[in-house]
């Protein structure tokens, strides 16, 4: 065993030999030449780090300070600044007066290692902190949103604190702001107005407010007779304070006209006896008060919703109530004032396409437009227990058609249709609950089912084709990432040829029961591949969050593609309320006095 080496000068070995001794070199240098010595473990160097590095502070204001301890488990520090104060949270607050330096040093320094520290200096100043807003006035549809940002100047911390009030003397709920996200509160019966404010954090003295005038959404308005569809509506047995979407019209070969939505709107999940009202508008949009509401027309029939491949379920009108034409709020675009014009769908329908531009009309979102992402999917929906359906259950439905996010909870019922026809292409029935994605029903599929079970033939009732103007503002200002990623903004999705999506649904199916069988994968999808648009993937839906315990990269000849997704849900608005005395302010528009005077019936929520 070699235990000294000598290092001074050259030894007489040969190169492979020292080669295989230079671990050992190593090894020995690290102990000390001579052997006898015992092996020390190094203690880790505490280090303290403060962020911002620097800052600029008017005197009598607030500047956050934060800290990193590495080398230790007590990541303690004691904070201490020459000028102004600073708490133990590394709130640092300048003096009432500049320094005489002009500076202030602030200081954090280790608990477990008092000789470890940071320090940084702050610039005091005597200019004023300075704050605006943008937008400064806006006017938005009820549940509709709008991002607020605020500029804020002479200080280096720019953080400030967003509130939402009504104008004095109102009492009711002017809705929420969250990190500049204001949404507007849903359902109103009246045009109001409400001030959106960003106070600084650093001068808390210094604020500025927006105005944002709030205005009724059509759809979840209660209408005169006869009404137009893409309303708010529910089954009146619902038994909780819900609302869905009374979609569109249909009209069998005897000239019965029948409103066509959901099985979980209108037939509480397969457990609706026939000739149960139909009211609308639905109970949230009424306030939960179970009175109210109109009956429009009556359950008549749904296919069986664990087998039949749909979601769909039809009531035959009450005379009256309904516009015989099938006119839809929105479809004819937007007036002038900003209000939803209604129109007709075309009366022949048209099978999905990926890259195809569509439009729906929905309870909660009003008029929206996007685009086909992908079709002939196979995905789960989540039917909850609530708004009449009694068990929760989870169905595979097939051949459904995939959007973005042009809807969410309430807007199911809702019929979408090709944008520059107007031609019916999908039911909608479920929503990814991290509000990414949307599912539909084909049309087509629709029309069959219900065929199959009332023997009966259906069309909907409409008129010429002709394009849908989409909106430039909507329920969401902002496409979601996934789709951006996908599509870039004002890029239009190339259209895959149908000899591409045949192989490729083929190959889907031929996997399909292997790839669902693991518990994350919520779905598959026909769609366009993401770095090449002009061939075909498999998409695969997995749950946001979790990893599919075996995904291969290859289906024979198309790539798969993953795609975070929350679970997919029957989108029901569901206010979870058992008795009409509960939820927001309730103004009930039969009992309002002379001049617009609201009156609260109920009480308002905690928020």
């Amino acid at each position: 065993m070699i235990t000294r080496l000598c290092l001074l000068s050259p030894c007489p070995m040969r190169r492979g030999l020292l080669d295989n001794l230079l671990p050992s070199v190593a090894l020995l240098i690290a102990a000390g030449c001579g052997g006898g010595g015992s092996d020390t473990v190094q203690q880790p160097q505490v280090a303290v780090t403060i962020y911002p590095g620097k800052a600029t502070v008017p005197v009598r204001t607030v500047q956050p300070f934060t800290d990193s301890v590495s080398g230790t488990t007590n990541t303690a520090v004691n904070w201490t600044a020459s000028a102004g104060t600073i708490d133990q949270s590394g709130n640092y607050t300048a003096p009432a007066s500049i320094p005489s330096v002009g500076t202030a040093t602030v200081t954090a320094t280790s608990v477990s290692a008092p000789s470890a520290s940071a320090s940084v200096i702050v610039t005091v100043t005597a200019t004023p902190v300075t704050l605006s807003i943008s937008p400064t006035n806006e006017t938005l549809k009820a549940g509709f949103s709008q991002l607020y940002s605020a500029i804020v100047g002479g200080t280096t911390n720019t953080a400030v604190t967003w509130s939402v009030n009504a104008v004095s003397g109102d009492s009711s709920y002017p809705g929420t702001v969250l990190n500049g996200k204001y949404t507007a509160p849903a359902p109103v019966v009246a045009t109001d107005t409400y001030f959106v404010t960003a106070t600084s954090d650093a001068d808390p003295t210094k604020s500025v407010s927006a105005s944002v005038t709030v205005t009724p959404l059509e759809n979840q308005e209660q209408q005169t007779f006869p009404i137009k569809l893409g309303a708010s509506g529910i089954n009146a047995n619902s038994q909780d304070c819900c609302s869905g979407t009374l979609g569109s019209l249909l009209q069998d070969q005897n000239g019965k006209q029948y409103i066509l939505s959901n099985n979980h709107i209108l037939g509480r999940v397969g457990h609706a006896s026939a000739g149960e009202a139909i009211v609308q508008p639905g109970y949230i949009d009424a306030f939960c008060n179970f009175a109210l509401p109109d009956t429009v027309a009556h359950f008549t029939a749904a296919p069986p919703i664990q087998t039949s491949n749909v979601d769909a379920a039809i009531a035959q009108v009450v005379p009256g109530a309904v516009d015989p034409h099938g006119e839809i709020i929105g479809l004819g675009g937007i007036a002038s004032d900003g209000s939803y014009v209604p129109a007709p769908v075309a009366n022949t329908t048209v099978d999905a396409s990926v890259g195809m531009e569509v439009a729906k009309s929905g309870r909660t979102t009003g008029l929206s437009c996007g685009s086909i992402l992908a079709i002939n999917g196979i995905i789960v929906i989540d039917l909850s227990a609530e708004c009449g359906n009694p068990t929760s259950v989870s169905v595979t439905f097939d051949r459904q058609v995939i959007m973005g996010d042009i809807a969410t909870y309430g807007d199911s019922g809702s019929l979408i249709v090709e944008a520059k026809t107007a031609r019916p292409v999908g039911l909608l029935a479920g929503v990814s609950n991290d509000g990414t994605f949307v599912t539909a029903n084909p049309v087509t599929s629709v029309l069959s089912e219900l065929s199959t079970i009332t023997k009966n033939t259906f069309t909907f009732v409409g008129g010429q084709q002709r394009s849908v103007e989409c909106p430039t503002t909507s329920y969401r200002k902002t496409e979601s990432s996934y789709q951006r990623v996908i599509r870039p903004r004002n890029q239009s999705i190339e259209t895959l040829p149908p000899d591409e999506i045949s192989r490729a649904t083929l190959v889907e199916h031929k996997y399909a029961q292997t790839l669902m069988q693991d518990p994350v994968v919520l779905g598959l999808a026909v769609g366009a591949n993401e770095t090449d648009q002009r061939h075909a993937s498999i998409w695969v839906f997995v749950e946001s969050g979790k990893v599919p315990s075996h995904l291969p990269s290859i289906l024979e000849d198309f790539k798969v593609q993953v795609v975070p997704s929350g679970r997919f849900k029957a989108g029901t608005g569901n206010l979870h309320l058992s008795n009409p005395q509960c939820g927001p302010p309730m103004i009930d528009p039969l009992e309002s006095g002379q001049g617009g005077e609201k009156l609260e019936i109920g009480k308002r929520p905690t928020h």
